[in-house]
């Protein structure tokens, strides 16, 4: 039987979470965590797999900051039960390579164990977050529509 994760824990992971220092989050990581942020990833590099502490704390060490500054985690919603959390929310930070703002809604669901986080998963809202980061709406049409570069098929 798995160990439940005290309500105290969790919040102190996402203090640690909003800091952004890559070290403060390692403190709270798994060795074998796994790390998984879903969405288009060749459109929001910060998406994708990462597997492993090291992996994690270089992913908040170089890549997030090549790409992006953080500015705030909005939380309205924070559960905890048994050894999982969930959190409901809106993210905002800078996009870098443009200068806009870029602010969605995101929902993460982490596992611990042993007070550390084992795994986690944020789902995006992608779409939204997608045209921010590339700067304009997608056209969305039916996937019998001709091709284009500029669509995406639903």
């Amino acid at each position: 039987m798995t160990e439940p994760v005290s309500r105290a824990l969790v919040e102190a992971f996402y203090e640690a979470y909003k800091s952004r220092d890559p070290q403060r989050i390692g403190e709270f990581l798994d060795d074998d965590v796994e790390w998984h942020i879903a969405g288009p990833v060749e459109v929001m590099r910060v998406s994708g797999l990462w597997r492993g502490k090291a992996a994690v704390i270089d992913r908040f060490a170089r890549l997030i900051p090549e790409l992006i500054e953080f500015k705030r985690l909005e939380t309205e919603c924070l559960l905890v039960d048994g050894d999982r959390s969930a959190l409901f929310g809106r993210i905002a930070s800078r996009h870098l390579a443009s200068g806009r703002t870029i602010s969605h809604r995101i929902a993460h669901f982490a596992r611990y164990r042993d007070g550390k986080v084992t795994s986690l998963v944020a789902m995006n809202d992608s779409l939204d977050a997608a045209e921010q980061f590339i700067g304009h709406r997608v056209k969305l049409v039916p996937v019998d529509a001709p091709a284009d570069d500029d669509l995406i098929a639903i």
